[in-house]
């Protein structure tokens, strides 16, 4: 009983400046590292943009990838009557606010001596290219029968 007695009545205690002096101390520790969370928010949010850009890059390439592998020629996919989306080797779509730009180069327009086209797809946001990728694909040839 004497020892809460001596607690209760004791006049120790934390006075007005250390108190000021603590939280200063924890408000200048908290400042700092805010800007470490909001950089990190910022690195993340770009981060998660080139993702969904790269992303949908591979998916372009991938079904350009189906189309040369299920036998369709470089004539075949630019033509009108077709739904595939191509003019003069060249798409242009979007998805997700992203603008998609494929380009199919013939074999001349990028190395003579291959059969290979090459295929490249640019992402952009905002008029800014976010990704970019390229590949070379076979397409089947067409042959061009000589009129009699």
């Amino acid at each position: 009983m004497k020892k809460m007695k001596t607690l209760l009545t004791r006049e120790d205690g934390v006075t007005l400046v250390e108190l000021l002096a603590a939280i200063i101390l924890l408000s200048i520790i908290v400042v700092s590292f805010m800007g470490f969370f909001t950089q990190a928010a910022r690195t993340n949010s770009r981060t998660n943009a080139v993702n969904e850009a790269t992303f949908l890059a591979q998916q372009e390439i991938e079904l350009i990838t189906h189309y040369s592998s299920s036998g369709k020629s470089f004539e075949e996919l630019n033509d009108s009557d077709n739904d595939y989306g191509f003019i003069n080797g060249k798409r242009q779509t979007s998805s997700n606010g992203y603008e998609i730009n494929t380009k199919i180069a013939t074999p001349s327009e990028s190395e003579p001596a291959t059969t290979l086209y090459k295929i490249s797809v640019i992402v952009k946001k905002g008029g800014e290219a976010r990704a970019q990728m390229e590949t070379h694909l076979p397409f089947k040839e067409t042959t061009v029968e000589p009129i009699p």
